[in-house]
């Protein structure tokens, strides 16, 4: 049982280890400012759906509660 599921991890590893995600760092100046695009592209989605949200989750008064 043992031999077997060795097997299997020796067979399945590379498999998946072939789906990771390429993280070496950028060579030419063309793939850095792509890179640096991309950052600030997911950086700024991050910050309107953050300020969506704390627009959204402001509590407003009631019409009974207001002055």
């Amino acid at each position: 049982m043992k031999v077997l599921s060795l097997a299997l991890l020796m067979v399945a590893a590379p498999v998946v280890m072939a789906c990771a995600p390429d993280t070496r760092m950028p060579e030419s100046s063309y793939q850095w400012e792509r890179r640096q695009a991309r950052i600030e592209a997911d950086w700024r989605a991050g910050q309107a759906v953050a300020s969506q949200a704390a627009q959204t989750s402001a509590p407003t008064p009631a019409a009974k509660d207001k002055p």
